[in-house]
């Protein structure tokens, strides 16, 4: 073993090069070894000391080298060029920056506790030419006993698209909701400003503007649920008050132009426990479907009732859905509306059953129409 010094995050000795092949060789005829080689994702195999003693077929080709005698016992900053493998004389994982390596990160929690670990890793490379480059990288350790010894197996999972996408999101989400807010803003300044007869119009203008801004904040929303990035936050409702404000809010929705939304007077009020935002969203997506499953002149019927121990929102229109239809709702993809459709029905399975604890659920039977329902715990 080569002895080295201390320093600034994990230790730095290493195996020589000879001691690495004898490990390499004992490795390539494990039964283990064939199988990593099917692997489609970069693997190596690291010994205690951090060094690469193993690496299948797909890490070598993206390093781009002809064979693991490239970098044999290095460490994995070092065979992949990163910048900080180069900045502390003991290589990779010893410099300042590596407190910060997921890859490092992964791999001593592996090494300590004999489980499993994964973390997202930002590296910074540079190639032979000099050429700087960025890679984000998720890094799987697990623990490999092979009866010689215990060494730590690291794959490698490019997600540069996934953190360029949620970037792009970002961006997007942020930009055009503050223009379409703005547009919708200065149409209710316009609003008091015009004459009479041009209200109508403007009208119009600003419940098109409402429209699309509630359908960006939608997308916003079901893309931060599903990526389990919103964080709920439950306040006592009073069930039929949120009922009565989104009947009255969208009666003036371009989809309710020429139909009519109307309360049942059956309906009581029941108190939930329950995230006013999501709520208002599954409810909100209920009325969506049916205004747009219901032809000029009908009636969509939203209502409120107790059953049990649960609250009942429910919401419904005369159509009836085709038995293929209704075999498929709730489906991710699946819409009527054409491709790229859909979200809509899914958006309330997924709010109602793994965020609120509630069930959904629907039926549509001749002669009394669609409904679509929401099942709460109340107070």
């Amino acid at each position: 073993m080569k002895n080295q010094c201390c320093t600034k995050c994990a230790p730095g000795q290493r195996l020589s090069l000879e001691d690495v092949k004898k490990d390499t060789v004992r490795l390539d005829a494990h039964l283990c070894s064939n199988y990593f080689n099917f692997f489609p994702l970069p693997l190596l195999v690291l010994n205690s000391y951090r060094q690469i003693v193993f690496s299948n077929k797909a890490f070598i080709k993206i390093i781009g080298v002809d064979s693991i005698e490239a970098f044999l016992a290095k460490r994995p900053g070092e065979a992949m060029g990163c910048v900080y493998a180069k900045s502390a004389d003991n290589g990779c994982g010893t410099s300042e920056q590596c407190r910060e390596c997921g890859a490092l990160r992964a791999i001593l929690e592996t090494m300590h506790t004999k489980e499993n670990a994964m973390y997202d890793c930002q590296l910074l490379l540079k190639d032979d030419e000099g050429v700087t480059s960025a890679l984000d990288v998720r890094v799987f350790a697990s623990p490999w006993e092979t009866g010689e010894g215990t060494y730590v197996v690291v794959t490698f999972l490019d997600i540069g698209n996934e953190k360029r996408r949620r970037i792009l999101e970002r961006i997007f989400f942020h930009d055009i909701l503050n223009s379409a807010g703005g547009a919708r803003n200065l149409v209710d300044i316009l609003l008091d400003e015009v004459p009479e007869h041009s209200k109508e119009i403007v009208n119009l203008v600003r419940s098109s503007l409402f429209a699309l801004v509630d359908e960006i904040q939608k997308q916003k929303q079901l893309l931060a649920l599903e990526k389990n990035e919103y964080t709920v936050s439950n306040i006592t409702l009073q069930g039929l008050e949120i009922v009565q404000s989104i009947t009255d809010e969208y009666s003036a929705h371009p989809k309710a132009l020429e139909k009519y939304l109307h309360i049942d007077e059956c309906s009581i009020n029941v108190t939930v426990y329950s995230d006013f935002t999501l709520l208002r969203r599954i409810l909100v997506n209920m009325l969506m479907n049916a205004l747009e499953a219901t032809p000029a002149g009908g009636m969509v019927t939203l209502g409120l009732s107790r059953e049990g121990d649960k609250a009942v929102f429910w919401i419904k229109n005369s159509t009836v859905m085709s038995e293929s239809v209704k075999l498929q709702v709730f489906k991710r993809s699946f819409s009527t509306k054409g491709q790229d459709r859909g979200l809509g029905t899914y958006s309330m399975k997924l709010l109602t059953e793994n965020y609120l604890g509630g069930e959904v659920g629907f039926s549509s039977e001749s002669p009394d129409g669609t409904t679509f329902w929401v099942k709460l715990k109340s107070q």
